[in-house]
Order: structure tokens, then sequence, then C-alpha cells
């Protein structure tokens, strides 16, 4: 199956169970596309978000 940065709409929703269960609680988020998964396999260019936020220099504030 194609990385999840190459998934057209369509081809989401023919598999948006398997797309609703690697997106459910993400630890990476792709930093060309943005798009986010539990599993790094399904992102181009996976990082994790935890040191993404690290590098941005986040504190977790929601404001």
């Amino acid at each position: 199956m194609k990385t999840l940065c190459k998934l057209k709409s369509k081809e989401i929703e023919k598999n948006l169970r398997y797309s609703i269960k690697v997106v459910a609680r993400p630890w990476y988020v792709c930093e060309k596309c943005g798009r986010a998964s539990r599993d790094k396999k399904q992102l181009c260019k996976p990082v994790k978000i935890v040191q993404f936020s690290a590098l941005r220099g986040d504190r977790g504030s929601t404001a």
C-alpha cells in the first residue's frame, strides 16, 4: 500500500477503516505534507511528534 502522503482522498475513503487505525493517536507527522500516523512507515518524511515539538520550542500550551 502507498504511504498516507501519496494517497488521494478517494483512496482514503475506500480504505477508511485502515486509515483510521493508522492515524489514531499519531506518534509521527510528515515534515512534507503534515499528515500524521502511528506508524512512521506510512509517511514519506516522518518526524516524531515529541521531537518536532522540542525543535519548535513548544511547551504544550494550547493558546
